[in-house]
């Protein structure tokens, strides 16, 4: 996962956005508190209910302006298609504080990866990684293909964020550092 710029720059991200078409294959960075840096490699398309270029369910910009909390943008070559029902590979157990990539396929958004710092709840026995659910209790979540520990917490240069205590308002009100 590479850095995240010390300072995002509005004017290429928003050029960037202007030139993308929908079933383009990018890497967007995003930052936000409750998930810390993450980044989401797949297609960008529009997307029916919010009317916006959005990859892995995530907005990249809102009336093509960029998403506050969308660091980085680059496309990326197409890959090899993953199947709608291909079928899990053994996840390792992941822990808060973990650099992990994990596989999705889902319906709605087709394949894509998420790149990030597991972050568990202390509130329902889960890990996520920008805010998709990895698993619960141990049990791997339903939308998840492949699940590789790129690093153990403590052993990587990425922040932190701290354990999610509450699904309240707080699910990333305030979503830039």
């Amino acid at each position: 996962m590479p850095n995240v710029p010390s300072r995002r720059n509005v004017k290429v991200l928003t050029d960037a956005i202007a030139t993308l078409e929908s079933g383009t294959a990018v890497s967007a960075m995003f930052l936000t508190k409750r998930y810390g840096a993450f980044t989401i490699d797949g297609t960008a398309f529009i997307s029916a209910s919010v009317k916006t270029l959005t990859v892995g369910g995530r907005s990249i910009e809102q009336n093509l302006k960029p998403h506050k909390s969308l660091q980085a943008l680059q496309t990326l070559e197409p890959t090899e298609p993953v199947a709608d029902d291909a079928e899990p590979t053994a996840t390792p157990d992941v822990q808060h504080g973990d650099l992990i990539s994990v596989l999705f396929v889902d319906p709605a958004y087709g394949p894509f990866t998420v790149t990030g710092v597991g972050v568990a709840s202390t509130v329902s026995d889960v890990v996520l990684v920008g805010g998709w659910f990895v698993s619960r209790a141990g049990t791997t979540a339903p939308r998840v293909v492949a699940v590789e520990v790129l690093a153990a917490s403590g052993s990587h240069e990425y922040p932190l964020p701290p354990r999610i205590v509450s699904w309240g308002e707080d699910a990333e009100g305030t979503t830039e550092y």
